[in-house]
């Protein structure tokens, strides 16, 4: 992690007990960590520790001091993982807890399937129980499997509120946004406003939904021919015609340094 802009690491944590059988949140230092999943920026790299190999994790945090990205992450992740840290203090690196921005725009918490599932079209492998469970039965690959989920899907929320300026939540049937902090404009939004003004070309990423509500993310070559601030209709190379877009679906972003003629007769 040697470049300043990708000393990154998004991290989650599973426990070894409950909070039940550690007498409450105020013994949260006694639940134990049973594995800790870490996405690092800078080697665009899935790493995984069990409690054995936490005194690596410590010296890599020691050496590199990267922010830390995680979800209800200073309440629960840092000081159920700080007792195995005795050379460092997690309070003390840059931290970006993506539950607390949503609190701090909702003025209430939410789950992070509920956000992921509104947001990326994505859902949890299980819950802490499950987490728990596998542990106890000696079902590591499990276990492991599930945490990194989480890392994923933490991790794909953050660079979707970095390209879009904002989250969703589902809320009476519909999304609803939520406004962060850490995006970086130009959103995406402010994207293809301009490339539909321009007539430019553009790489997208798109979240494609079929009739059972699974996800695919699938590329297109499109040229926009008409846009709403949510909604977009453009010509799709790989299919061959008009198609129509919805902005919160779009993952990414890219020109291609082309431009078209704007004349939807074309078509």
């Amino acid at each position: 992690m040697n470049n300043e802009t990708n000393n990154i690491v998004v991290f989650d944590i599973e426990t070894q007990k409950t909070f039940d059988e550690v007498g409450g949140f105020k013994n949260m230092e006694k639940l134990g960590v049973s594995y800790v999943g870490v996405y690092s920026y800078s080697q665009k790299k899935m790493f995984g520790f069990f409690e054995k190999d936490l005194p690596i994790l410590e010296k890599i945090l020691l050496a590199e001091k990267p922010m830390l990205i995680g979800f209800n992450s200073i309440h629960f992740d840092v000081p159920v993982l700080q007792p195995y840290c005795k050379n460092i203090d997690l309070s003390s690196l840059p931290h970006l807890d993506i539950l607390k921005e949503v609190e701090k725009d909702l003025g209430h918490r939410l789950k992070l399937d509920s956000i992921a599932q509104a947001t990326i079209y994505a859902k949890k492998l299980g819950d802490g129980l499950d987490a728990i469970r596998w542990y106890r039965e000696g079902d590591f690959e499990s276990l492991a499997t599930y945490c990194k989920g989480d890392v994923e899907v933490t991790r794909d929320i953050y660079e979707y509120g970095l390209r879009h300026g904002k989250l969703y939540f589902p809320s009476g049937g519909e999304k609803r946004p939520i406004t962060i902090t850490w995006g970086e404009k130009p959103f995406i939004c402010d994207k293809i406003q301009e490339a539909f003004k321009k007539h430019t070309q553009l790489e997208i990423e798109y979240f494609n939904i079929d009739e059972q509500q699974k996800k695919t993310i699938v590329s297109r070559t499109v040229e926009i021919l008409t846009f709403d601030g949510n909604i977009f209709q453009a010509y799709c190379h790989q299919l061959g015609k008009k198609e129509k877009f919805v902005l919160s679906q779009v993952w990414s972003i890219q020109e291609t340094g082309n431009t078209f003629a704007h004349q939807g007769s074309l078509f």
